[in-house]
């Protein structure tokens, strides 16, 4: 194929993911909403027309229960835009065309969203897809897309992580597509709004698990 999905991943370990929030529920909880969080993606990565690449954090040889026989590479690099660079380096090297890499932080994400970036790679040299608190939970490029100034010295984890990206890119003199924003889960606030934003629609792994515990605050 010649278009690669990279699910850009922390290997799940206790007390070592999703720490704003387990620090709110607690790392148990933290831990197994996690697990179902990776369950919801890789229904939802089955039906991207891509081929699934996993590269992650963690132990070497880790093993994504939810991901038989999905490659798996390891993330290099000293922060989170270094890591997202080689990533998309890395899987260029193995002569894909298109690539589009997302987070675990959305696991509500449809389907049609990575589709679409894909179909606007067409037309364009980078997507990104803008999240509601600033940050982006999606970027896809061709490998003329592809700088390394798109991913240096951002000041991740704030507000002003999309809109810097997307000059990043316009500086670089590429063409770039935006998606419709999507809300990501780093806190309980924004487990709450997932829970609100999902109570009515179909189960999924997430769902089934905030309907069983007693994790999230009222309304």
């Amino acid at each position: 194929m010649k278009d690669a999905f990279i699910l850009f991943l922390k290997y799940p370990e206790r007390g070592k993911i999703k720490t704003r929030l387990s620090s709110e529920i607690n790392d148990e909880a933290a831990y197994e909403l996690y697990l179902c969080f990776l369950r919801d993606i890789s229904v939802m990565a089955r039906q991207v027309k891509a081929e699934i690449i996993i590269v992650y954090s963690g132990p070497d040889h880790a093993k994504f229960d939810d991901f038989p026989q999905v490659q798996k590479l390891r993330q290099r690099g000293s922060d989170i835009g270094e890591r997202m660079f080689f990533a998309l380096q890395d899987v260029f090297a193995e002569g894909f065309k298109r690539i589009v890499l997302m987070g675990s932080d959305i696991p509500d994400l449809p389907a049609d969203y990575v589709n679409e970036a894909f179909a606007k790679l067409e037309l364009v040299d980078v997507v990104l897809g803008p999240g509601t608190d600033g940050g982006y939970y999606l970027i896809g490029c061709k490998p003329d897309g592809l700088r390394q100034s798109i991913f240096h010295n951002i000041a991740w984890s704030t507000k002003t992580v999309f809109d810097e990206t997307l000059k990043r890119i316009e500086e670089a003199g590429l063409r770039a597509s935006v998606l419709n924003e999507w809300s990501d889960i780093d806190d309980l606030e924004d487990l709450n709004r997932f829970y609100e934003r999902n109570k009515d629609q179909k189960v999924s792994h997430v769902m089934d698990y905030l309907n069983k515990k007693e994790i999230l605050h009222g309304p």
